[in-house]
């Protein structure tokens, strides 16, 4: 039987999610728990898939990871197992087929940080709902070789007086994308780029690469997909939310209250 579990993390101390030689990861101690409560014996034959490889310090609370499993799951027994700070919010029973990453229809990314002073709210919204729609990201991503970088976004967005948070939604994202338009937008907001040099960028008009913001901040909200529901419990959402009190970036404080906000 094959399951989906959603996963939430504070990535903070971790080099990103996927397994890397010698360095903690996410994964690595998801799939670590998975294995010593009986859940699969060979990775391969588990088929086991992940929706999405955040970078090195990003978090998420819509993580989804699959596999096929030699029981059924149980969730408590999986966040005892876990470190404080990774915990599994959810698991169903999904179909044989299904792929995480392939099958999922729209994700959702936030970044949130401090306002910088003299920010222009409007300007950056304007700038924005730039981004929305089918576009050349060239200028907002780290190239990988041989992936094209034409994308669409169906929503984009910036609010917040004191704490900024900008949102963004598209099926798929490129290799730093999202922290690269959020320093973009943040320089628009600024005065340090004009809404027409960024028009100019987003028309590959402009050959001027932004540098991506910093990654602590940036979370992976949630995925949708077609058919498959996963709902956090009360106890797994309690458990997260209590890791997150005690750290102090703004970006915490937003997951606890979308946490709250979607059980």
């Amino acid at each position: 039987m094959r399951y989906a579990f959603l996963v939430a993390y504070d990535g903070s101390r971790y080099f990103g999610f996927v397994r890397q030689p010698g360095r903690p990861t996410v994964e690595a101690e998801l799939l670590r728990a998975f294995e010593r409560l009986g859940l699969y014996r060979e990775l391969k034959e588990a088929r086991y898939r992940v929706a999405a490889r955040t970078d090195r310090g990003v978090s998420a609370i819509g993580q989804v990871v699959a596999l096929d499993v030699r029981r059924e799951p149980n969730v408590w027994g999986l966040n005892a197992d876990l470190p404080r700070d990774i915990t599994v919010l959810a698991a169903a029973k999904v179909k044989s087929d299904f792929n995480p990453r392939t099958q999922a229809q729209s994700k959702h990314y936030r970044y949130v940080c401090e306002a910088p002073p003299g920010f222009d709210l409007p300007l950056a919204r304007r700038a924005a709902r730039l981004l929305e729609g089918p576009h050349d990201f060239e200028q907002f991503c780290k190239h990988e070789r041989g992936r094209s970088t034409i994308g669409e976004f169906g929503h984009a967005s910036v609010r917040g007086q004191k704490t900024l948070s900008f949102d963004f939604t598209a099926r798929a994202f490129l290799w730093q994308q999202v922290r690269r338009m959020v320093g973009a937008l943040l320089a628009v907001g600024t005065g340090k780029l004009s809404l027409d040099e960024f028009k100019r960028m987003l028309e590959g008009q402009a050959k001027q690469a932004m540098r991506p913001v910093p990654a602590e901040g940036l979370i992976l909200v949630s995925i949708r997909y077609p058919s498959v529901a996963l709902g956090s419990s009360e106890r797994a959402v309690s458990k997260f939310i209590k890791h997150l009190r005690d750290r102090a970036h703004p970006g915490y404080e937003a997951m606890a209250r979308l946490l709250l906000k979607n059980w």
